[in-house]
């Protein structure tokens, strides 16, 4: 019973001590509970990419995966927000292809210094004979409260021209099939 005790402590000692190694003193890793809610809108969380009156792209906002951690060179907590995706091909051409999107992570409550949008531009090369492609965005780090940050949200979608918004209105949530004949 003494060994498990004493194993049990050391474990514990072992384990901070590794992570204040990996961190440098630098950030401390807050729960997942202590984080601000991120919403993703399902009006923006696809777009289609239209090339020449033909649909050749869906590029959906999957989720995302995050932390949260106080920053004490800077002394404010922050948020990481890592996007996740879905690149899918909608017509038959599976040759090597670049897609490129915008996207964007904006507050709208809270104190005047966190509110605002910032855009980030996605890139990601579909290899040949692919038809669909799930890959993380880069990870996203803002600022959020000290303090009160529970109630804080953090919207995260991809950014729409006012044409693709409306062709989003016209074809909510429709699951393309994959077209065969060119």
């Amino acid at each position: 019973m003494r060994t498990q005790t004493v194993l049990g402590i050391l474990s514990g000692i072992f384990l901070v001590g590794s992570c204040g190694f990996w961190n440098g003193g630098e950030q401390i890793v807050v729960p997942k509970d202590n984080c601000p809610q991120v919403i993703i809108p399902r009006d923006v969380a696809y777009v289609t990419q239209k090339v020449n009156y033909k649909d050749d792209f869906r590029i959906e906002l999957l989720g995302y995966s995050g932390y949260c951690y106080f920053d004490k060179r800077v002394n404010r907590r922050k948020a990481v927000i890592t996007p996740e995706f879905e690149v899918s091909r909608l017509r038959q051409r599976l040759d090597e292809t670049d897609v490129d999107f915008e996207y964007f992570a904006e507050t709208i409550k809270g104190p005047p210094e966190y509110l605002g949008k910032k855009h980030y531009f996605g890139h990601v090369t579909i290899p040949l004979n692919q038809r669909e492609m799930r890959f993380s965005g880069r990870p996203l780090e803002l600022k959020v409260p000290n303090a009160e940050y529970g109630a804080f949200e953090i919207y995260l979608g991809l950014e729409l021209s006012p044409e693709e918004r409306k062709y989003n209105n016209r074809t909510f949530d429709i699951k393309y099939r994959f077209e065969e004949n060119h």
